[in-house]
């Protein structure tokens, strides 16, 4: 027997290594770090725009909230100053019998025919209310689309406060006599002002409430 010649032995339960390929294991690697860096930032995406849409979704209530304070304040300036005003230069009419222009034009002539120039001292103690109807308008916060329409009954407010101021000098003047003729310009001016006040005013009470 040659013992030179070793059989070689085919054992498959052999204890040695069995070779494995680095490049599959890389490319395993290289997927699986493709497909987590996928889900990450499919995640991330889907977090940014959740939050953006919760911000947007703030930003609408915030705005809403806006206007809804705006509108809240700007009728409560007309109740404490708009409405007193008037109830102070008219103290015997009521608001439901000045629906028209010229109903507030002929109580503004009956009421300067009653007291003619002692109404311009009654004119006088409503002044400070017109006055600071002005000034409460004018320091009104409002949103910036709707600027321009507080402006017009911001100007409206400020020709309230110049007609009762000319129709006041007017009467509380002692060299001139009241009369009629002179009086019914002025009072037009008056009524016309307080008019366009209330028209403006509704305009701008009408945009805030309906603001979507």
């Amino acid at each position: 027997m040659d013992d030179s010649a070793t059989p070689v032995r085919d054992d498959p339960h052999s204890l040695a290594p069995v070779p494995i390929e680095i490049k599959d294991i890389d490319e395993d690697l290289a997927a699986l770090k493709r497909g987590r860096g996928a889900r990450v930032w499919t995640t991330l995406l889907c977090a940014g725009l959740a939050t953006f849409g919760i911000v947007r979704w703030m930003e609408n209530i915030d705005g809403s909230q806006a206007y809804a304070a705006a509108a809240e304040r700007l009728e409560a300036i007309n109740a404490q100053q708009g409405n007193s005003f008037m109830h102070c230069v008219l103290p015997d009419v009521q608001r439901s019998q000045l629906a028209s222009r010229q109903a507030l034009h002929t109580a503004f002539e009956n009421a300067s025919e009653r007291s003619q120039k002692y109404y311009g001292k009654q004119l006088q103690r409503c002044a400070i209310l017109s006055q600071e109807l002005e000034q409460q308008l004018n320091e009104l916060d409002v949103p910036s689309d709707v600027y321009q329409r507080v402006q017009k009954v911001r100007w409206a407010a400020r020709e309230l406060n110049h007609a009762l101021a000319a129709y006041r000098v007017y009467l509380q003047d002692p060299t001139r006599p009241y009369d009629y003729v002179q009086a019914t310009p002025m009072i037009e001016r008056l009524t016309i002002a307080w008019s366009d006040y209330e028209d403006q005013r509704a305009q701008v009470n009408r945009a805030l409430r309906d603001h979507p």
